[in-house]
Formats: C-alpha cells, sequence, structure tokens
C-alpha cells in the first residue's frame, strides 16, 4: 500500500500509461498526431488525458449550461420531469461509457463526443432547426443541421482564449459529434472530418447508436407520463390501433405480455428500463460478433471498415427491423401528438418573428453579434460553414435557449415591456 502511495499523485503519462493498458487494441487510445487545430504546451503537473480535457472544455462552455434550457421534445416550462437537451445528454453519455467499458473501449472520448454531440441544438427543438434549414437554402447558403452546428461552436462560436476562436478540441472528438446522427444529416461541409464516412472510431459509434435508443424510449416515456399518448389513445381510434401495435412490439421484444405495457399517464413506466436496457445488449453483443467477424486487431482496422462505410458498433438485423418498426411509430405518433405539433408551431412563428425582425434591423442584436454581423470574416482553412449576415443571424438565434427566446420575442414585440 505505501508502495503504492509513493507514485501518488498520477502525472498525464502515468495515468495514461495505466488506462491504455486495461483498453483493447482496437480502441482508441490517444488522439491521433497533429489532432489539434492549434499547439498547446503542456501544462505543469498535468492529470489529465486529452480527451478529459475536452471533456471538461465541453461542460465549462457557455453552450453545454445553455443545454439546461433547451427544449428535448415536450416544452420544459410545461412541466419539471420533462427532459431537456441537458438531461439527454447525460444520459446519452451514461450509456456510452456503459458500452465502451464493456468492450473495453476508451470511455473518456466517448463520454467527450456524448457530452458535445447536442451542442449546435436550437430552441424549441428540431421544428426550430428545419425552420432555419430553409431560410439558409432559400438565400443559397447552405443548411442547417444541428451535428454541424455542434462542431461549429466548438471550433468557432465558443472560446477559451484570445488566440483563437473555439475551443480547440481534437479530432476524435470533432468527428464523432459530428457523426452522432446519419449520412444524410450532413451537408458536406467539415471535409476534413470526411462527413460521408461513417465515424473512424468505435467511440463516436457507440455515442451514435446510444443517442438513438436514448431519445426514442425516453421521448416515448415523457409522451406516456405526460398523459398525451393515453388522451390520445382514448379519442384517436387509429391513433390506439397504433398504439397496440407499439406495444405488442415492446411486448415481444421483452417477453412479456403485453398487459404488462403500460401507456396510461399514472400507471408504471419502469419497461422502458428494461427496453433501454434489451437494446444497449443487443448493440453490445452484435458488435463483438462484428469485432470478430470482421477481424477487427486494431483502430487501423476500424478506419478501414469506416471508410467502406461498414459500422462495427450496430443491431444484428433482426433487432435492427423491430427498432425501425418502434421508432417509425413514435416519430409519427408520439412527435405527431397534436399538442406537440401545437408547440412547434408556436415555436416556429416566435423564431420567424425574431429572424425577420434581426434581419430587416442588426442593430437589434446585442453588441458581440452586431460586431460579427458588420465583420463578415471567413477563415479559408476553416472547412465549416461560410459565414454571411444571414449565417450570423442563424448562429445567434440557435444559440438561444427557450425562455431566452420567448424573453426576446416579447423585448421585442410586446410595447408593454421593459427594455
Amino acid at each position: 500500500m505505501d508502495e503504492f502511495v509513493k507514485e501518488l499523485p498520477l502525472d498525464k503519462s502515468k495515468m495514461e500509461e495505466r488506462y491504455n493498458s486495461i483498453l483493447a487494441p482496437f480502441a482508441k487510445k490517444n488522439p491521433q498526431e497533429n489532432s489539434r487545430e492549434y499547439d498547446e504546451p503542456m501544462r505543469e503537473y498535468e492529470n489529465r488525458s486529452d480527451f478529459q480535457r475536452d471533456r471538461d472544455r465541453i461542460i465549462h462552455s457557455k453552450a453545454f449550461r445553455r443545454l439546461l434550457y433547451k427544449t428535448q421534445v415536450f416544452v420544459n416550462h410545461e412541466g419539471d420531469h420533462f427532459r431537456t437537451r441537458l438531461t439527454h445528454t447525460l444520459e446519452v453519455a451514461q450509456f456510452a461509457r456503459g458500452v465502451s467499458k464493456s468492450l473495453a473501449l476508451n470511455e473518456e472520448l466517448a463520454e467527450a463526443i456524448a457530452l458535445g454531440h447536442d451542442l449546435g441544438h436550437t430552441p424549441f427543438g428540431h421544428a426550430v432547426e428545419r425552420y432555419l434549414s430553409d431560410k439558409l437554402e432559400e438565400k443559397q447558403m447552405g443548411k442547417f443541421f444541428h451535428n454541424e452546428q455542434s462542431v461549429r461552436i466548438v471550433d468557432y462560436i465558443e472560446k477559451r482564449c484570445d488566440k483563437y476562436n473555439g475551443l480547440n478540441l481534437t479530432y476524435e472528438v470533432r468527428e464523432g459529434i459530428l457523426k452522432h446522427n446519419s449520412l444524410k444529416d450532413r451537408s458536406g461541409i467539415y471535409s476534413n472530418l470526411q462527413y460521408d464516412k461513417i465515424c473512424s472510431t468505435l467511440e463516436g459509434q457507440v455515442v451514435n447508436k446510444v443517442d438513438t435508443i436514448a431519445y426514442i424510449c425516453h421521448d416515448l416515456q415523457d409522451g406516456i407520463e405526460s398523459g398525451l399518448i393515453e388522451k390520445a389513445m382514448k379519442k384517436n381510434p387509429q391513433y390506439n390501433e397504433k398504439m397496440i401495435e407499439l406495444k405488442e412490439y415492446i411486448a415481444e421484444f421483452l417477453g412479456v405480455k403485453i398487459e404488462d405495457i403500460d401507456f396510461t399517464k399514472y400507471g408504471s413506466a419502469y419497461f422502458i428500463a428494461d427496453l433501454i436496457h434489451k437494446f444497449i445488449m443487443k448493440i453490445t453483443e452484435n458488435s463483438v460478433t462484428n469485432l470478430i467477424n470482421y477481424s477487427i486487431q486494431t483502430c487501423e482496422d476500424v478506419r478501414a471498415k469506416a471508410n467502406m462505410n461498414i459500422e462495427i458498433i450496430c443491431f444484428d438485423n433482426t433487432t435492427q427491423k423491430l427498432f425501425e418498426k418502434i421508432k417509425d411509430i413514435v416519430y409519427e405518433y408520439v412527435y405527431g401528438i397534436n399538442t406537440i405539433q401545437a408547440m412547434d408551431e408556436k415555436a416556429v412563428n416566435v423564431i420567424n418573428d425574431l429572424f425577420y425582425k434581426f434581419i430587416k434591423n442588426p442593430s437589434l442584436l446585442p453588441p458581440d453579434w452586431y460586431h460579427r454581423y458588420n465583420n463578415i470574416q471567413n477563415n479559408d482553412l476553416y472547412t465549416g460553414a461560410k459565414n454571411s449576415n444571414i449565417r450570423v443571424v442563424c448562429d445567434y438565434i440557435s444559440t438561444m435557449t427557450d425562455r431566452y427566446a420567448l424573453d426576446e420575442h416579447e423585448r421585442l414585440y410586446n410595447p408593454g415591456i421593459k427594455i
């Protein structure tokens, strides 16, 4: 014991040596050479790995703090227990660490990717994301995807020092953030991250999969516990049929009776925990099968398969088909509930008012954003979205929380509100 204590505290090199010794040979143990855009001198007595430093920079960013007041699906001021972007992010990080630990992958890398994956989300959810994308496309100035905006935040919008823009994260974390969703959700920017390929690290692939599991299962749970699903089932026969079909899929997958799958507001939604657990175990088990079948021995083997868009971390075909059926019903019938659609409509109306108000009179922007608006600069080395007046307005709106957007709307449109 005394000999062990004498080695403490562990510095970066000793800590990485010990941690890397328990990781699989195909885990991403350290960043690639020149992984950060800007060189950083090593601090004296540094006791964090590179991926830990990335995680910390994300957690301490303003964008991360704002996730607390950004809608997941249900507007958070409608109820205290609905998930927000922040709680969803923490849940994804938890799942990602669990799967990574089970597969002897780098938990620190997976956690950093998970904590940063939704930084670029707009207020009020995907409806506003689609609205901003439409506005940019109308002016032929690209598209707006939240995963690309998340990279833009850590590369350009956030600042941690006066020497450069962004957080100067490692390539591996930035790639994982960009690729946490499907190939179709990328507009073609960030060529240096190989936007047209799946993630080249298994840790990034883990985040991609557990993110989807988390939001499908938890959004269903929020829909049940809000009472909206039960209400719609009572009043709409077609909706009721689809929910029964969803119950059947879940019951069959879990090996329980359909009566055990309770969609009533005050019933037990504990089956959601079992559903998540089984999906995650299916992912984990099939990933081991893929590692064996594809003879994955090193990180280069993973990258080679990624360049062919072959995933290692994924469901088996049977589970994938079932998951897609559940996902399709949740997308159409849970997200399609009239209450959620009404909230989306209200959100778009608020953002539309703000967008055109700032376009018509940019001096209404806060001083720092007004400076950006008047001093458009494009760095040829930055492979993200090119700056423009409209992009600045979209950037500003996308950083808003739900409550800030509502307050800003009141300030600009309600003559009775004090400025």
